[in-house]
């Protein structure tokens, strides 16, 4: 069964040290996928992960999360499988929370969540399409900072729509990632 035909993704990060690999499984915890760090290993020691890809099976790529360097805030380029573009990702100016405003196929789309916790949900158009949570992966993990995401997709979300919310939630590691490095 392809990784975009479940509802509820359980994302563990496995690696924290020079990369970011988690690995992606199904409520009964059977591996469905993984996201492996791409980019230089300079790269990545320099500025941190940058670029995460995600893999349906072993060398078959679902997407690909590129987080374009700027100055001011966060912007993050989603590619699908393909290498093609797929969505845009920008981390607005919030007080209190977080904020992602994602175009897909120009379509807005929004993720917003709290700054204390890690509950987010993305909606658009048509309501709420996912939400995503921060949850507890045991005290070994959490001693090495590794992090658990439970992502809640919407059933009638289109493939191109769950490839989207898959990339927000691997923008708001990387948006996490940073902040921790920067405080």
């Amino acid at each position: 069964m392809t990784l975009l035909a479940h509802h509820r993704l359980v994302i563990d990060q496995v690696t924290n040290f020079m990369s970011n690999d988690f690995a992606i499984s199904d409520p009964q915890g059977q591996q469905v996928g993984h996201i492996e760090t791409g980019g230089s290993a300079l790269g990545r020691a320099l500025m941190g992960s940058r670029e995460l890809t995600v893999f349906d099976g072993p060398g078959q790529p679902l997407l690909h999360v590129k987080d374009t360097v700027t100055f001011g805030r966060d912007r993050m380029e989603i590619f699908d499988g393909h290498g093609q573009p797929l969505a845009h990702l920008v981390k607005r100016i919030a007080f209190f929370r977080t904020r992602v405003t994602i175009e897909l196929d120009g379509t807005p789309l929004e993720l917003t969540g709290n700054i204390w916790g890690f509950d987010f949900t993305l909606s658009g158009p048509r309501g709420q399409m996912a939400t995503v949570a921060r949850s507890w992966s045991g005290i070994g993990k959490a001693l090495l900072g590794h992090s658990r995401y439970v992502v809640d997709l919407s059933p009638e979300l289109a493939p191109r729509e769950r490839q989207a919310v898959l990339g927000a939630v691997i923008a708001l590691d990387l948006i996490r990632e940073k902040q921790q490095r920067n405080n």
